[in-house]
């Protein structure tokens, strides 16, 4: 066909309306729930412009972009309403579109209100692969979209042109990053550096991160591990023009509910170096060495697996002699290697690692450790790097630690309720207070009252650690614990409970104990009578679309925490409110 006919074929599939969109769907593998789909355009099937790169380029040549983007938006819109589906319908745009005066305005809001998809159900994708012309203007009209109700996503982050200046200046609600980043992340400790550092920008900025491109289990494994939730891909599900409405209980791991702090692990140092087969010539292996002089070592593998390393000073040592040439050039490695190397799984933690390096005396500083990945070559992890990584991360918590308990402050505790609410998971938070602990301090001084609190606190970790779960001091008597396993949070909090109150009396003289409490003056100044220290326990579940930031899930525990000393005696209040009664009362108004 020649591109005069291409060009008047594009025309009348646009007038008559002959491109129809394929649904991918977007996953919340945390849940194995689907948040939406993206919307991809294709013309009839096995048309010279059925793929969207020669559609849109030859759009773009005969200046009708503006006019086949908005039969694209329609052709999804009208499909997604045939389809009653629901979730986010995420559309793409080229950012240039949106800044060409030809364009007409309030074309997207207009097609919205007729096929009846609520302005905050459409995410707008602006791809980073295109050259934005004008950046101020296209701000301009992103605003435009925001003050509509549309959602925004930065599409494609890393593959082009200013996404990050992009995202900096139009605070998107998701940016996506590129497949290049996702493709073999488990074997590129480069890869996993830079998602990492998107993670943590996006916590900052408030942004959900998508990933896209998941081909493969281990892409998707890693993923989870570094705390990514939001992830499509073929392996998820591919394109089609019948959505998903179901996550295939078989397309995610089996231990998908696993959350572990990857920070905390060998994984976090792991460097993807170079290595070689078991049956390579040692000779070759020389050169290895002597052409890149920043090598210390290289791992051997015997086809996935770790068979032992080769250490620098290992293959100098046997080509040093008048016939080390001679003896061993060709022999495989796996002759000098050293087959029994300190090796680890990926999700070890730092703290492990460095027990096991502090019980073997041979170990060198400068020594690297063969980190697998079920029970295959991962990658291998400095020993110098290690225990910097200890360092940094045990300065930061002793920074921000309560110096009482040495437990996390509000700092650290802020930050896992703004993660936890970030990627939508379901938690609960309790809020752990003693009853008429100020009259004890008063009575018994600040001294006991001290020990109290490190008692206290030695009964929740004694509960809570085991199991993974948070435990934070706000300082004073008060102390937070967050549960990732929801299933367990009343049962270990009547546990601590019942350990309270076996053994609180230790803490009052005897005469105290056969009073049943303690006289103290109020605030009023006035002699009253108060019984044993009690504990209350304030728990929530926070709803993460109502409870924007860690200030409204303080404000429903605190909430919850006084519903709890409205009890005698000690008591653990299970909250059913999801969020404050503040944000109750401004809903409302409105």
């Amino acid at each position: 066909m020649s591109e005069c006919d291409l060009t008047e074929t594009l025309l009348t599939l646009i007038r008559e309306k002959q491109l129809y969109p394929l649904f991918q769907p977007v996953i919340d593998t945390s849940r194995g729930i689907i948040i939406g789909h993206e919307a991809l355009i294709r013309g009839p099937e096995g048309h010279p412009l059925e793929y969207p790169d020669r559609l849109f380029s030859l759009a773009s040549e005969m200046q009708v972009l503006s006019e086949l983007e908005l039969a694209c938006r329609s052709a999804a819109m009208q499909a997604f309403q045939q389809h009653s589906m629901h979730g986010k319908l995420f559309l793409n745009v080229n950012p240039n579109v949106l800044q060409d005066d030809s364009h007409p305005h309030g074309s997207t809001l207009r097609l919205s209100q007729q096929f009846g998809i609520p302005p905050e159900q459409i995410v707008i994708e602006i791809s980073e692969r295109y050259p934005i012309e004008d950046t101020e203007n296209l701000k301009h009209a992103i605003i435009h979209y925001q003050k509509l109700g549309f959602m925004i996503a930065i599409d494609d982050l890393g593959a082009g042109y200013s996404g990050l200046k992009l995202w900096s200046e139009l605070h998107p609600d998701y940016v996506k990053i590129d497949r290049y980043f996702i493709h073999s992340i488990e074997t590129s400790s480069i890869k996993r550096e830079f998602v990492q550092s998107i993670l943590s920008l996006a916590t900052s900025l408030r942004t959900k991160v998508i990933v896209e491109g998941i081909e493969t289990s281990d892409e998707l494994e890693q993923l989870q591990t570094m705390g990514v939730n939001y992830c499509q891909g073929f392996l998820l599900g591919r394109p089609s023009p019948c959505p998903v409405r179901e996550v295939s209980p078989t397309l995610l791991p089996q231990n998908h509910h696993v959350s572990i702090n990857y920070q905390s692990t060998i994984a976090s140092v792991v460097d993807t170096i170079h290595c070689v087969s078991a049956q390579t010539r040692s000779a070759e292996v020389l050169d290895t060495f002597t052409q890149d002089k920043t090598l210390s070592s290289l791992p051997v593998i015997s086809g996935k697996t770790v068979a032992g390393i080769i250490r620098r000073e290992k293959i100098m040592e046997f080509f040093s002699g008048s016939y080390g040439h001679a003896l061993y050039a060709n022999k495989p490695v796996s002759y000098i290697m050293d087959r029994n190397p300190l090796s680890v799984d990926w999700k070890t933690s730092l703290e492990e690692v460095s027990q096991l390096i502090t019980d073997n005396d041979e170990v060198d500083i400068y020594q690297h450790i063969i980190v697998t990945r079920q029970g295959n070559y991962y990658g291998v992890a400095s020993i110098k790097n290690l225990l910097r990584k200890i360092t940094e991360l045990k300065v930061n918590n002793a920074r921000h630690a309560n110096p009482l308990t040495q437990l996390p402050g509000n700092i650290a505790i802020n930050q896992i309720i703004e993660a936890q609410l970030f990627e939508s998971k379901r938690f609960h938070v309790a809020y752990f207070d003693l009853n008429h602990f100020k009259p004890y301090n008063d009575i018994y001084g600040y001294e006991q009252g001290d020990q109290i609190i490190k008692w206290l606190a030695l009964i929740i970790q004694k509960h809570l650690f085991k199991y993974g779960h948070f435990i934070g001091h706000i300082g004073g008597d008060d102390f937070v614990a967050i549960f990732k396993d929801e299933s367990q949070t009343k049962q270990l909090c009547d546990k601590i409970i019942r350990d309270f109150e076996q053994e609180v009396t230790r803490f009052y003289h005897q005469e105290h104990i056969d009073m049943g409490g303690i006289k103290a003056l109020s605030r009023n100044q006035e002699p009253v009578f108060y019984p044993i220290l009690s504990l209350a326990i304030g728990v929530v579940q926070p709803d993460p679309s109502e409870c924007l930031s860690h200030h409204d899930v303080a404000l429903l525990a605190s909430e919850s925490k006084k519903e709890a000393k409205q009890f005698d005696g000690s008591h653990c209040h299970m909250c059913h409110r999801q969020k404050p009664r503040r944000l109750r009362q401004i809903s409302l108004q409105q």
